[in-house]
C-alpha cells in the first residue's frame, strides 16, 4: 500500500493507494501482556467496527542494547507478535509506528561523551548533537523496515513517526522545561563551532564584530552559559548588539533539531521507496510558555520552553518535502467545559506547507489519571469529545484518540460505564468521511501570527507568553464570535497567505526593514486591519521606539521599570468600543518591561495602560490611515468583547456574540457553550439547508440565519450548504 499526502479540496489529505481518505486512528498505549494476550483488544474490535482501521503505536524496547542471544543494540522479537496481535482483532488494520529515540540508560553508560550536559555538569541522555546517535537511529529504521518486510507486514505500515525528547516530543526536558540550561557536551560544542562558520561564512572578523568581543574565534567559541541564557539588556527583549552569542545559539539549536528530524524522515522515505508516510511530533510554539513545573515537578514556574526546545526549527520542517505529518496533543491551557481544543502548532501554516496535521484528542487519557476526572467532571466527556471532533474537522485535521487508558479500560471503567465516548465514535468516523466531500479550504477572515524569529529574541521567562499566547488563545480568540487561522509571521512576509480582513500580530517583536516592508504590502491595502500588541516593531534593526513606529504607524512612549500592565477603555463612543461595559480590565500581573504607551496625538486614544507608580497613559488606539487601519494594545490577553469590536469595526463577519467557543468553515459551524440558551447564528450567505449533525435534525432552509436552543455544556456541528450535497453523502 502506498500512502502519501496530497491536497484534496483546499487541505492537505492522507491518500492510500490514490484514493482520500479521513484520517482517524486510535493511539494504543500497552503492548502484550505477559501471557502474550493484549490488553486493549476490545477497544481494537470496537474501533474496527466503527470503521476506523488505523493504529498508532510503538512497543518502546527495541532499542534495548547488548545482551545474550543478540547481536547490536536492536531486538525486533516482539513487534512482530504484537502488530499480528492487533490485526487478529481488526483484519482491516493498518499501522502508524511511533518509534521511540531518546536513549536509555545503558547507553547513556555505553557512549558518555555523546550525550547532552547540563549547566550543573550533569550528563543526561543522548545530544542531539550526537553522530553515533544519529547513526544508530539510521541503523535502527532500517531494522525496523527489513524485519517488516521479511515479516510480510511492511505493506501494512503506512506511517512512521520519529520520536526523541521527553514522551517522544523532541524536548529536552531538563535543559528546557526548567531554569537549568545546555547543551555543554562536546558534541554540541563542535556543531555549534561548524554552525558559527557556516553562519558568518569563515570570516573571523564578522564573528567579532557580531559578538562585540575582539577575542572571539571558531575555535574557542563555546555554548553560552547558564548566566548568559539567564540575562537579558532589554528586560523581556535582547539585544542583539550585546546578545548575539544567545540568539546564535538558539539559532542553531533549532536548526540541529529541524536538521536531525528531516534526516531521519528522509531515511524513512528512502528505505520505503516513498509509500510510507514520515513525520514527528513537532511545532508547540502556541504552546510552550509552560515548563516543569505546570506538569508537576516543585520548580519555579516563570521560565518558558520555548526557545530551548528545538521547537523553533518548525519553519525549515514545514519546507521540507521528506516530512509528511506533524503531530501534537491539543493544547493544554484550557481543556475543561467551556475551553477551547486548539492545536499547539499554528496549524493553518502547517497546512499552508502541504503538511497534514495529526490531532491527537488525549483527553480521556489526562482526565482518568486523577480519581475525579483532572480536566472535566466526566458528566461533561461527550461535550469535550464532540468540541474537539468540531475543531478538527473545521481545521481539516487528521485525529487520533487515545481512548483505552489504562489498557483495556476503554470498554470498561468504574468512573464511566458506559463510556461516554463509546456511542459517539462511529458517528465522528462519519463525520470525518463526510467532510471530505465539502470545501476544506481555510475559511476564516481574521489571521493570528505567530513569529517563530521574535521568540528567540526574548527572555527565558514567560512573563509576556504566558497571558500573550498561551492564555489568549484560550480565552479572548476561541470566542469572539468568528473563526481565525493561526499562521508563522514569515508566511505572511513571503505572501504565502490568502486575503483577511483583520491581522493580529501577536509577537512581532524582530522585524527588520525587509520584514517590515513585506508585511506593509500584505496589511496596507484594501481597507485591511491590523492589531499589534505590546512592543511590536521595538527590536527592529536595533531596539527603539522609531522602530515600533515604523512598522505600526504609531508613535510611541516607553517606562522603564517592569511591571505588571493592566488596560481599561475610556472612550465608549467608538464603534469598536460601543458595546463594552466600562468595568472590563485586562492585562498581566507578572513583570514586563520595557512598558510601552502610545505618544501619537494623530491617533484616537481608546483606553488606557496603567502601570508603575500608578501611571496612566495612552494605551489602546486607533488610526485610519487611509487603504488600511491600525489598532494597537500596550497589555497582552485581549477579552474577547474587544476583539470581537476590533474585527466588528475591521469588516469581519461574526456568527455570534454570545461568547461561546465557535469554529467555522464554508459548509461547516462548531459551537462548544457553557450556558447554553437561546442563539440566533448568522451565516456569511444564505444556504439551502442548515444540519444538526450531531443529532440528525433539519434546523433551517434557505436561510442566512437561524435560531437554535443549546443545552448547557454542550458542542454542536452545524452542515451549512447545499441539500444535494448532504443528502448524497449524509444519508440520516
Amino acid at each position: 500500500m502506498k500512502a502519501e499526502i496530497r491536497q484534496h479540496r483546499g487541505a492537505p489529505t492522507l491518500f492510500l493507494d490514490g484514493v482520500p481518505t479521513f484520517a482517524s486512528m486510535q493511539w494504543l498505549s500497552a503492548p502484550l501482556a505477559a501471557d502474550g494476550s493484549l490488553p486493549n483488544e476490545g477497544a481494537i474490535r470496537a474501533f474496527g467496527e466503527a470503521g476506523v482501521h488505523l493504529y498508532a503505536s510503538g512497543i518502546g524496547n527495541e532499542w534495548c542494547g547488548p545482551g545474550p542471544g543478540r547481536q547490536g543494540h536492536f531486538d525486533f522479537s516482539i513487534l512482530e507478535p504484537f502488530l499480528r496481535s492487533i490485526l487478529r482483532a481488526d483484519p482491516q488494520a493498518l499501522f502508524h509506528l511511533r518509534i521511540y529515540l531518546e536513549t536509555a540508560p545503558w547507553w547513556n553508560e555505553l557512549y558518555p561523551k555523546e550525550c547532552e550536559i547540563d549547566s550543573e555538569g550533569r550528563r543526561l541522555n543522548m545530544s542531539y548533537a550526537s553522530e553515533v546517535w544519529r547513526t544508530q537511529v539510521e541503523e535502527l529504521l532500517e531494522g525496523y523496515v527489513r524485519h517488516l518486510r521479511q515479516w510480510g507486514l511492511a505493506e501494512r505500515v503506512v506511517a512512521y513517526q520519529l520520536c526523541p525528547g521527553i514522551c517522544g516530543e523532541w524536548i529536552k526536558n531538563t535543559t528546557s522545561m526548567s531554569a537549568l540550561t545546555g547543551d555543554y557536551s562536546e558534541p554540541m560544542r563542535r556543531y555549534f563551532r561548524a554552525w558559527l562558520r557556516r553562519a558568518y561564512g569563515e570570516d573571523e572578523g564578522r564573528l567579532r564584530a557580531a559578538w562585540a568581543d575582539p577575542g572571539a574565534s571558531f575555535a574557542s567559541a563555546e555554548v553560552p552559559s547558564w548566566a548568559a541564557q539567564h540575562a537579558t539588556t532589554q528586560w523581556h527583549f535582547r539585544d542583539a548588539a550585546k546578545e548575539r552569542p544567545v540568539i546564535d545559539y538558539y539559532h542553531a539549536l533549532a536548526e540541529l533539531t529541524a536538521q536531525r528530524l528531516i534526516g531521519f524522515c528522509r531515511k524513512v522515505k528512502t528505505l520505503t521507496g516513498g509509500h510510507a508516510l514520515a513525520g514527528a511530533f513537532f511545532g508547540y510554539l502556541m504552546d510552550q510558555a509552560w515548563n516543569d513545573c505546570y506538569f508537576g515537578a516543585p520548580i519555579d514556574g516563570g521560565y518558558s520552553t520555548i526557545q530551548r526546545s528545538g521547537h523553533l526549527g518548525l519553519r525549515r520542517v514545514l519546507e521540507a518535502p521528506e516530512v509528511d505529518f506533524i503531530v501534537s496533543p491539543y493544547g493544554y491551557a484550557f481543556r475543561g467545559l467551556g475551553g477551547d481544543g486548539l492545536a499547539m502548532p499554528p496549524s493553518e501554516s502547517v497546512r499552508l506547507h502541504g503538511k497534514l496535521y495529526i490531532y491527537e484528542e488525549d483527553s480521556r487519557l489526562h482526565n482518568l489519571m486523577d480519581p475525579d476526572g483532572r480536566n472535566y467532571a466526566f458528566a461533561h466527556a461527550a461535550a469535550i469529545h464532540q468540541r474537539c471532533m468540531g475543531y478538527a474537522l473545521t481545521h481539516a485535521m487528521a485525529i487520533w484518540w487515545f481512548a483505552d487508558h489504562p489498557a483495556g479500560t476503554y470498554l470498561n471503567h468504574p468512573h464511566t460505564e458506559p463510556s461516554p465516548f463509546n456511542p459517539w465514535l462511529r458517528r465522528f468516523q462519519r463525520l470525518g468521511e463526510f467532510s471530505l466531500h465539502l470545501d476544506r479550504g481555510p475559511q476564516a477572515e481574521v489571521a493570528v501570527l505567530i513569529d517563530d524569529e521574535s521568540f528567540i529574541h526574548e527572555t527565558l521567562r514567560n512573563s509576556f507568553n504566558l497571558p500573550g499566547i498561551f492564555y489568549q488563545r484560550v480565552q479572548g480568540l476561541a470566542r469572539f464570535g468568528a473563526p481565525h487561522d493561526v499562521y508563522l509571521l514569515q508566511d505572511l512576509a513571503e505572501g504565502r497567505l490568502p486575503p483577511y480582513k483583520l491581522y493580529i500580530f501577536l509577537n512581532a517583536w524582530k522585524v527588520d526593514q525587509e520584514r517590515r516592508e513585506a508585511i506593509a504590502r500584505v496589511v496596507r491595502r484594501q481597507g485591511r486591519t491590523a492589531l499589534w500588541i505590546y512592543g511590536a516593531g521595538y527590536l527592529g534593526e536595533e531596539p527603539g521606539l522609531e522602530q515600533m513606529e515604523a512598522l505600526t504607524g504609531f508613535r510611541f512612549g516607553k517606562g522603564e521599570n517592569a511591571w505588571g500592565v493592566q488596560m481599561y477603555l475610556t472612550d465608549f463612543a467608538h464603534p469598536i468600543t460601543r458595546l463594552i461595559p466600562q468595568d472590563l480590565f485586562w492585562g498581566t500581573h507578572t513583570a514586563l518591561g520595557p512598558l510601552f504607551h502610545l505618544e501619537d496625538p494623530a491617533a484616537t486614544c481608546l483606553g488606557q495602560v496603567m502601570y508603575s507608580l500608578g501611571r496612566c497613559k495612552p494605551g489602546m488606539g486607533i488610526k485610519e490611515l487611509g487603504d488600511w487601519r491600525s489598532v494597537y494594545i500596550a497589555a497582552p490577553n485581549i477579552p474577547a468583547p474587544v476583539l470581537r469590536g476590533i474585527a466588528r469595526h475591521a469588516g469581519v463577519h461574526l456568527y455570534s456574540e454570545a461568547g461561546d467557543v465557535l469554529h467555522a468553515t464554508r459548509q461547516l459551524l462548531g459551537v462548544h457553550t457553557v450556558a447554553g440558551g437561546g442563539r440566533t447564528f448568522a451565516l456569511p450567505e444564505r444556504v439551502e439547508v442548515v444540519y444538526d449533525l450531531y443529532h440528525d435534525r433539519e434546523l433551517a432552509g434557505d436561510a442566512d440565519r437561524f435560531a437554535v436552543e443549546l443545552p448547557p455544556a454542550s458542542s454542536a456541528l452545524y452542515y451549512t450548504g447545499s441539500r444535494r450535497l448532504l443528502q448524497e453523502h449524509w444519508p440520516a
